[in-house]
């Protein structure tokens, strides 16, 4: 392991931004030491180290990042997709990482058989691998005159949605609620906006039910039931992401009809025989 000698007692704790972050670098620099954590007050947890508070500093925060920028951009670009993973050991991961990157310079992209290097780089290829299917599973409904989805990512990938659905949907106004982590990406005209929410209920829209339930009948009709093959329809679509996904609901009314029966609603595009393995994680 690198730095072995280096580690500390020392527990960092930064407010959660990449700012922040940043300053944890410059600090782990300045003081020639490798923490034995770094948490962030939604992460903290009881330990036995002595805990040291890291302020943000802009100043601090843009040299090490135009650092990193002089070792190339495969390098830059690993560390800001890598640092929007919610894995809880991601912050000492990445300090790691931009530690033995400034050591091995920029070829330090390439060493993947290095395990700081290779750590950052499956956090990178996690996140990117999310962000690339909600670019397909992502569904939009109107609402109020503007688009409006609901997506449960494990990771906080809305920062790379963002060019993808602003160069599809130039001239519209729409809405990408994160609601595992209470963050919505809000576009109107030529501005983009990051805001806190704590839930999303749109008023309801029969016209928007109503194009929902043609699009559900047009699914179902679509299907060859002798050519089904649920354990496929997992391996290209996780279950996780069926809930926010409409051709995966029933229609109101057949749903009614089987809660009125004392049933369960089913999920469009699973035979009876899967329905009790559709339990969402």
């Amino acid at each position: 392991m690198h730095y072995q000698a280096d580690v500390s007692d020392t527990v960092y704790r930064y407010d959660g931004s990449f700012q922040g972050f940043l300053c944890c670098v410059f600090e782990s620099f300045a003081r020639r030491e490798i923490p034995a954590a770094v948490c962030t007050p939604q992460t903290e947890q009881l330990t036995l180290f002595a805990l040291r508070n890291i302020p943000t500093d802009e100043q601090r925060a843009r040299r090490v990042f135009a650092g990193v920028g002089r070792l190339g951009g495969q390098l830059r670009y690993r560390l800001t997709t890598a640092f929007l993973s919610a894995e809880p050991d991601k912050d000492l991961t990445l300090l790691r990482f931009v530690r033995r990157a400034f050591e091995a310079g920029p070829g330090a992209a390439q060493m993947l058989g290095d395990p700081e290097i290779a750590a950052a780089w499956a956090l990178e290829r996690a996140v990117n691998n999310e962000a690339h299917l909600l670019l397909e599973f992502l569904r939009f409904e109107e609402r109020g005159g503007m688009l409006g989805a609901v997506i449960h990512p494990k990771n906080r990938v809305l920062p790379l949605l963002r060019a993808h659905f602003c160069s599809r949907l130039p001239d519209e106004s729409f809405m990408i609620y994160d609601a595992t982590h209470g963050v919505a990406m809000l576009r109107r005209g030529d501005e983009v906006r990051y805001l806190e929410m704590q839930d999303y209920a749109p008023e309801p829209n029969e016209a928007e039910e109503n194009w929902q339930q043609l699009w559900q009948g047009f699914f179902r009709a679509l299907t060859i039931e002798e050519r089904r093959n649920p354990r496929c329809q997992r391996t290209h679509c996780p279950k996780r992401f069926w809930p926010d996904m409409c051709e995966m609901r029933q229609p109101p009314g057949r749903a009614n009809r089987l809660q009125a029966d004392g049933g369960r609603p089913a999920l469009a595009g699973v035979p009876d025989k899967e329905k009790g393995k559709a339990a969402f994680p």
